[in-house]
């Protein structure tokens, strides 16, 4: 059995048991990193499953906005290549079937993330948290510096995803 990364039911699945971990802390909004979709919509049934209301905010990268393009759309629209967003988990062509199924269901929109903002998401975890994090992982709360207007009196939960980064990127990313 091969799975997909992301497009696959024990994939998603298993991205569901995070959102059995935060159902019932009682956020308003969750922010969620979105590359092939397997995350978002594991966060999106778990909530279900746990019949909780809650905002569900993707976050991609505005060089692959694949995910809010087909969600306006009503259909997968594939990027025509590869992005080349420095969130390289975030480098699919498409989102999943099943995922973009789920999403369409449980998605409260898409923030669109520049570059920049992910950088600086990064920088942040690294310099006040003390957390390496890949740029994908750092997509939640890139958008949130993004639009932070949209966010404001809610309580939200960020999902940070990932520590796998090349040390060269990581570096430069880190001293920007």
């Amino acid at each position: 059995y091969i799975a997909s990364a992301y497009d696959d039911r024990l994939v998603i699945d298993g991205n569901a048991t995070l959102a059995d971990e935060i159902a019932g802390i009682g956020f308003d909004t969750v922010v969620v990193p979105v590359g092939g979709g397997g995350l978002i919509s594991g966060i999106i049934e778990g909530f279900e499953r746990a019949q909780k209301t809650v905002e569900i905010v993707g976050a991609e990268p505005l060089l692959g906005n694949d995910a809010a393009r087909s969600l306006k759309a009503g259909r997968i629209i594939a990027n025509d290549h590869e992005p080349q967003t420095i969130a390289d988990g975030a480098r699919t062509l498409s989102v999943g079937i099943n995922n973009f199924a789920v999403m369409r269901r449980g998605v409260g929109g898409i923030i669109e993330v520049k570059e920049a903002r992910i950088a600086e998401a990064v920088r942040l975890y690294y310099t006040r948290c003390s957390l390496k994090c890949e740029p994908t992982g750092a997509l939640s709360l890139a958008a949130v510096l993004q639009e932070p207007q949209r966010f404001t009196g809610k309580r939200i939960a960020v999902i940070v995803s990932g520590g796998n980064v090349d040390a060269d990127t990581y570096s430069r990313l880190i001293k920007s």
